[in-house]
């Protein structure tokens, strides 16, 4: 196991990296397969339902990760590729590098081949490396594993490339649902609000009535075009981003559903509802407002952040309770797109197949490789507790436990077969949970357009400009509209949705 040397990075640009990825094929860089009497077989579909032996798949020797999320290297992670070496007999060569330096090491590794076999990319850049050759096209292994049959359609469909599979979700996406003090409304005698008029009308009593409430409702600034996901109820289905519509990707910064949401937005911000801070807020600065026991609502990651935000504000605030709303009427929740392993194309399609078959499908088996994947190593991350797994504190903080290896095991993308090895979790995070997987809209992997990659950084910045001022009253709805769809135009925007939808 490895640490990519901070800085690597800095010899070459985003730009002129990603330009080194034109062309980059299969290329066969010699065989990295232990040829085996115990090589492993895998099947082909027949066409007619049936499966028939294919060739058979050779056990690698080592297969290089390039990783940046999940556990840290001071909880285990060389124990864990110890483990998987034990486990499989494979050598687990993890390459573990900082988030904020992920996407350029990245594309060194590409310009300086030295690709690793495995790596994951957001939906953004997905669809860029796939045009380009970079990432191998999985279609047929994925279509013929058993964790695509009993896995999410509608996941894989929203990761789907023109027909094609490029990555494997790590796991299921995970969405934000909205957080409000349940007993703020119990003690205003009101019930969970079911439509925009009675949510507001609850922000507005949270202000007027509950002395300790500074900001009735927080949320993250508009970096990026994403506050949509955090503001659902206001933009009532709109998005600024990119969207998918009936099958046909859009603007969504041009649709007509953009005035009400934007409407929402600057009459609620101007009433004082929402914080004042929201143009230039941090995740962080919500967070700690909302563990402080001064805000009512708060829209946020389901899950573990359910009872994260729970206990933290209970700290402050022994006898608050929370609770996950449902989404009001014509409110949208959404999850983001997942984050995808991919192989690098680069090596030999044989090489491709094994990698797939003894690392992809082993930690989605539903066994020992599952469970390995999501909890870690027995006796250091977790131990067995009748017929549940209990999760260990960390190595490096005795007082947290560690919620995963490198897959969210509440977030898998197939069912987990062993019985005696699930969790125990809080009911914050099954109610919010709950919530999410039942109403949250995945988002689909957004298509290249080389006229977008030239556009986009001042897209983004025109976007979050019009959206400040609207909202804060520099500009009127539809002065900022009006600005946006004419400085879109000399951007060629509607270009790159022609793009976008192969016109």
């Amino acid at each position: 196991m490895k640490r990519i040397k901070k800085g690597l990075a800095a010899a070459l640009t985003a730009a002129a990296a990603l330009s080194l990825l034109t062309g980059c094929g299969s290329t066969d860089t010699g065989s990295k397969t232990e040829q085996t009497t115990e090589a492993a077989k895998t099947t082909a579909d027949t066409g007619n339902g049936e499966t028939t032996a294919a060739a058979e798949v050779a056990k690698p020797e080592k297969i290089t990760w390039m990783v940046h999320s999940g556990m840290n290297e001071e909880n285990g992670t060389a124990q864990w590729a110890e483990e998987f070496q034990r486990l499989t007999g494979i050598k687990m060569d993890l390459q573990i590098i900082s988030n904020n330096e992920y996407k350029q090491i990245l594309e060194l590794s590409f310009a300086s081949d030295t690709v690793p076999d495995v790596f994951d990319l957001t939906g953004e850049n997905l669809a860029v490396y796939a045009k380009q050759n970079a990432i191998a096209d999985v279609t047929d292994l994925v279509k013929n594993s058993e964790f695509y049959k009993k896995g999410d359609k509608a996941m894989w469909d929203s990761v789907t490339l023109d027909g094609r599979i490029y990555g494997i979700p790590l796991e299921l996406p995970g969405g934000t649902v909205t957080y409000v003090r349940k007993d703020w409304l119990d003690k205003l005698g009101m019930e969970e609000p079911k439509t925009y008029d009675e949510f507001i009308e609850m922000l507005r009593r949270f202000k007027e009535e509950i002395p300790e409430c500074k900001v009735p409702l927080t949320a993250t600034g508009f970096k990026n075009n994403v506050n949509a996901q955090f503001l659902p109820e206001f933009y009532q289905g709109a998005t600024p981003e990119f969207a998918k519509i009936d099958g046909v990707w859009v603007d969504g910064m041009s649709q007509d559903n953009m005035v009400k949401a934007l409407t929402n937005l600057h009459e609620a911000y101007a009433e004082g509802l929402i914080d004042t801070e929201l143009v230039t807020n941090t995740t962080s600065n919500c967070r700690d407002q909302w563990y402080s026991g001064s805000v009512g609502a708060f829209n946020y990651w389901s899950g573990m952040w359910g009872n994260t935000l729970l206990e933290r504000l209970n700290q402050n605030v022994p006898e608050a309770e929370i609770v996950a709303l449902k989404p009001i009427e014509g409110a949208v929740y959404q999850a983001r797109t997942p984050s995808m392993l991919c192989i690098n194309a680069r090596i030999t399609q044989e090489e491709i197949d094994s990698i797939f078959k003894y690392m992809i499908e082993y930690m989605h088996d539903g066994g020992e490789g599952q469970v390995l994947f999501e909890s870690g190593v027995e006796g250091l991350h977790w131990e067995q507790d009748g017929d549940k797994l209990k999760q260990l504190p960390t190595l490096s903080n005795p007082n947290e436990v560690l919620q995963k290896a490198w897959v969210t095991p509440w977030l898998r993308i197939s069912p987990l077969e062993l019985t005696d090895k699930n969790i125990d979790l809080k009911p914050m995070v099954v109610s919010s949970l709950a919530v999410d997987n039942e109403y949250s809209v995945t988002k689909s992997v957004v298509p290249v357009s080389a006229t977008l990659t030239k556009i986009q950084s001042d897209l983004t910045a025109l976007k979050e400009e019009i959206l400040a001022k609207v909202v804060m009253g520099d500009l009127t709805v539809e002065e900022g509209l009006t600005k946006y769809k004419t400085e879109s135009e000399m951007l060629n925007v509607q270009k790159a949705v022609d793009e976008m939808n192969d016109r």
